[in-house]
């Protein structure tokens, strides 16, 4: 059955995906639209071909909690990020379906576990406050991105993996690359490879002499015929360090930028710490910071809100429409909320691809913005707020540098 949504989508010209957000602390306008009318729309990506686009939270869930649905860059229709994405990403377990996909994550879940990322809190908050002191003894302003955001994530990551920190600003380097839409695809590839170059460098220096860290334990329990080539490794670490810290990054900017500008929701993290949970996961929910995925194929013929999806026909779910949806979290969805039960956003995509480092990111933000309201009470932006930058052509979105002073 096929919707009326769908069809008036076919028979008008699909808007380019992604989308602008108009408003920098808004879903892109085009996208609410597409949520309140229902249904899936087409929308044309960057190589021209269309793809159906799902905007409703429990539209989003259904796609994403399919087996009908296929993740691998390698499936024809899938809808790619960029020219690089197949040959970057073919056959790496997370672009795998179940139930190799699933085999796979279980060799790298250890470390990202609950109880695992938990057990930081305390190293997070020692690393926190060591921030916090260099920042204050710069006297302000400062580039909370640079001074803050980017090194809490990087090291944490870099501790997990067994990757020098002192070479933060290459990997950060090879990270923007890897989520830059502007960028061209000899641009994207030069930087891949020199990306790949370095981690293989890395993997090799970990075999020769391993370490108490997840490289090392990769490479001695789970590569061989049931796990990972040696191969492959170089572009999985890499992957790995990328989605630690830049994501995380980006979400801590912007959750502060977001406090700063409800002085209520900030007075009330600063009164009530153990908010900090609830807190981490509204803001999540409020910024769904990924702005080009997750994406699928279809295996078969599959309905989806009333729509018929046919077998080849590429799907791509906007989480930040999702996350706002009033169905799913009321009415005043598209306002901040830490006290809100926000858990069911589907910030982190949803199913069994669902983000590896989820409870690394929550602790993260957790430990960093109670401490910073109670070391910098004084804590305010720099500048008027229409004066900040934004990632508008990214597939992470965020900030590209947030003065703030106190």
């Amino acid at each position: 059955m096929t919707s009326p949504a769908g069809t008036t989508s076919d028979a008008q010209e699909s808007p380019f995906f992604p989308a602008p957000r108009t408003c920098p602390f808004g879903a892109p306008p085009r996208y609410t639209e597409f949520r309140e009318a229902g249904g899936l729309h087409k929308v044309t990506i960057w190589d021209g071909s269309r793809h159906w686009l799902a905007t409703r939270h429990e539209d989003i869930r259904a796609v994403l909690g399919s087996p009908h649905f296929s993740a691998d860059v390698r499936t024809p229709g899938f809808p790619l990020v960029h020219s690089n994405q197949r040959e970057h990403e073919g056959g790496l377990f997370l672009r795998l379906d179940d139930p190799e996909h699933a085999r796979l994550r279980q060799l790298l879940t250890r470390e990202f576990s609950v109880r695992r990322t938990r057990g930081m809190s305390d190293q997070l908050l020692s690393v926190t406050d060591e921030l916090i002191d260099a920042m204050l003894a710069k006297d302000g302003p400062v580039d909370f991105i640079r001074d803050f955001a980017l090194p809490l994530p990087s090291r944490a990551i870099c501790v997990i993996l067994g990757v020098p920190y002192e070479d933060h600003e290459m990997f950060q380097r090879h990270a923007d690359a890897g989520t830059d839409l502007g960028i061209s695809h000899e641009e994207r590839a030069r930087a891949q490879a020199e990306a790949f170059a370095y981690y293989t460098a890395l993997v090799e220096r970990k075999r020769r002499e391993p370490g108490e860290d997840m490289v090392s334990r990769l490479i001695a329990e789970a590569t061989g015929p049931e796990g990972f080539t040696l191969e492959q490794l170089p572009v999985l670490v890499g992957i790995l360090v990328g989605a630690g810290h830049e994501t995380t990054a980006n979400m801590l900017g912007l959750g502060l930028t977001a406090l700063l500008h409800n002085p209520g929701q900030r007075e009330l993290l600063a009164s009530r710490p153990e908010l900090a949970l609830d807190a981490a996961e509204e803001m999540l929910r409020y910024w769904g910071i990924v702005s080009t995925d997750p994406r699928r194929v279809a295996l078969e013929d599959v309905e989806i809100g009333g729509q018929l999806i046919r077998k080849g026909e590429g799907v791509i779910v906007s989480l930040v429409a999702g996350n706002r949806d009033p169905r799913a979290f009321g009415p005043d969805a598209d306002e901040v909320d830490i006290t809100r039960r926000a858990r069911s956003h589907v910030a982190f995509g949803f199913g069994s691809h669902q983000c590896l480092g989820q409870n690394l990111a929550r602790v993260e933000m957790q430990v960093a913005w109670p401490r910073l309201l109670e070391r910098i009470p004084g804590l305010r932006l720099a500048v008027p707020v229409e004066e900040l930058e934004f990632k508008t052509n990214s597939i992470v979105y965020g900030l590209k540098s947030l003065p703030v002073t106190w």
